[in-house]
């Protein structure tokens, strides 16, 4: 299982693909060397820009395009990922989101600045705080 594999280093990819065709890993290293063959292995693999690899190697691959969550899977995902808020918390902080970028990497950063204590005006707070200024940043970066 391999995630994002859009951003794998070209000289992996180069080792990822010799291992599709042929199904022998080789390593090189100081004092080791290693040549074995695996049969049976299945590789999955996801990348958010499939035009980023190379030609060669995403032909090997079956491409599956999945579509964007609905806010009613987006809502479930986000009490999924944020066990330790309530599930209205995190369905409240799965709303602002996707109602704004719809990306559940900013639910898990926001889950971390909140604490169970926090009422609802702090977390409705944090939330504005970091969509007001997270977005300012990206742009100003």
């Amino acid at each position: 299982m391999l995630d994002e594999l859009d951003k794998l280093p070209r000289i992996f990819g180069e080792k990822l693909l010799g291992f599709l065709e042929s199904g022998r890993i080789k390593v090189d290293q100081k004092n080791c060397q290693m040549d074995f063959k695996l049969e049976g292995c299945k590789v999955f693999a996801t990348a958010n820009e499939v035009n980023r690899m190379s030609k060669p190697l995403a032909s090997r691959f079956r491409k599956l395009y999945l579509s964007k969550y609905s806010q009613e899977e987006f809502l479930n995902v986000c009490e999924k990922v944020l066990p330790k808020l309530s599930p209205s918390i995190a369905r409240y902080i799965g709303a602002r989101i996707y109602g704004s970028e719809g990306d559940v990497r900013s639910v898990l950063q926001i889950g971390k600045l909140i604490k169970k204590s926090d009422c609802p005006s702090e977390v409705h707070q944090i939330i504005g705080t970091l969509l007001k200024y997270g977005r300012k940043q990206a742009t100003d970066g």
